[in-house]
């Protein structure tokens, strides 16, 4: 998870509906941004397995699915849950103000 930068405003919390998600690109680069039940989590859109992009993943539940291999990751950890993926997924801070959502950069 960064932990150095700013926070940077990318989307209106109805831009993503529940158990859906969009990509933005922010400074260069490319964020998955995740609705869960209301709660935000954004990730780099990069699968940890193979460094493929995330953009045509599935969500089942609390889990996200890697459209290329099948490597699933927990939404709300970024944590793997199912191999081939060895490692977590790149994280961002979230928070939301009203009705904007911020990462941290």
């Amino acid at each position: 998870m960064t932990t150095a930068g700013e926070y940077i405003e990318i989307a209106n919390v109805n831009d993503v509906r529940s158990g859906e998600f969009k990509v933005f690109d922010v400074n260069g680069e490319s964020i998955i941004l995740i609705n869960l039940d209301g709660e935000f989590f954004a990730y780099k859109n990069q699968c940890s397995h193979m460094e493929l992009e995330l953009s045509d993943a599935e969500i089942e539940g609390e889990i996200l699915i890697c459209p290329w291999h099948g490597a699933q990751f927990n939404i709300r950890t970024g944590d793997v849950v199912r191999l081939p993926a060895s490692e977590p997924l790149e994280k961002y801070e979230v928070k939301v103000e009203g009705d904007k959502i911020f990462i941290k950069i």
